[in-house]
């Protein structure tokens, strides 16, 4: 009786040297690694061609019989244009038979201020009875804004390219109403208003046409 009762008198005090020696141990330290920042997303860069292939197809659905009569690249941080490609790529395309116009946006840029990944479309908006608006067909379009950019490149924009390497260069695509011609204009800079020199090129087959600098109200051609 007497060891029970010892036995019972000092569980208490076991029970508590259990508990503190427990505590007492260092507490366990993770060794999860902690979470990978998110990887930097990159922009995806486009020719011409893809992009009116995808903003056509957006086209139709708001109107069948809608087709495209320009488009144009978009010079940023991302991409200054001398390849011909670019993340950002804006076409506006007509409807006769809604006598409506639409511009659609083609977007692989991360930018802030740029259009949202893929095709999106802005609202669509009359025209005026009796405008015309020249458009043309997919199918007549067989020169890509790389090689427009290449041909450009050997006629006029080198040398500007040379004297600064991070020359911005954007390429508009219509038809011209002179000529009746589809064609590409390589404007050397981020706008016709602001550029050094603007090349032509037919884009329905890889041909210099000419040039025209704004600053000295010069053309020529070939």
């Amino acid at each position: 009786m007497k060891a029970i009762r010892f036995w019972l008198s000092v569980l208490p005090f076991i029970s508590i040297l259990v508990l503190l020696s427990c505590s007492s141990q260092p507490a366990n330290v993770s060794t999860s690694k902690p979470a990978e920042s998110e990887k930097k997303l990159e922009p995806a860069l486009s020719t011409a061609l893809p992009c009116l292939e995808r903003m056509a197809g957006q086209a139709m659905r708001w109107e069948m019989d809608a087709l495209p009569y320009s488009m144009e690249s978009e010079a940023n941080e991302e991409a200054i244009g001398q390849d011909g490609r670019s993340t950002v790529w804006h076409a506006r395309f007509a409807s006769a038979s809604a006598s409506q116009s639409k511009t659609f946006n083609c977007s692989g840029s991360r930018l802030k201020d740029s259009p949202p990944l893929g095709i999106t479309g802005e609202h669509h908006v009359p025209y005026r009875p009796g405008l015309t608006i020249m458009t043309f067909s997919r199918e007549r379009v067989a020169v890509d804004s790389d090689e427009a950019a290449s041909l450009a490149t050997k006629h006029g924009a080198e040398e500007y390219i040379k004297k600064d390497p991070r020359q911005p260069m954007v390429f508009q695509l219509g038809i011209d109403p002179k000529s009746n011609k589809l064609i590409w204009l390589a404007v050397v800079g981020k706008s016709q208003e602001n550029s050094k020199v603007v090349i032509i090129v037919d884009a329905t087959r890889p041909k210099f046409l000419g040039q025209f600098k704004r600053n000295t109200e010069k053309a020529e051609g070939k």
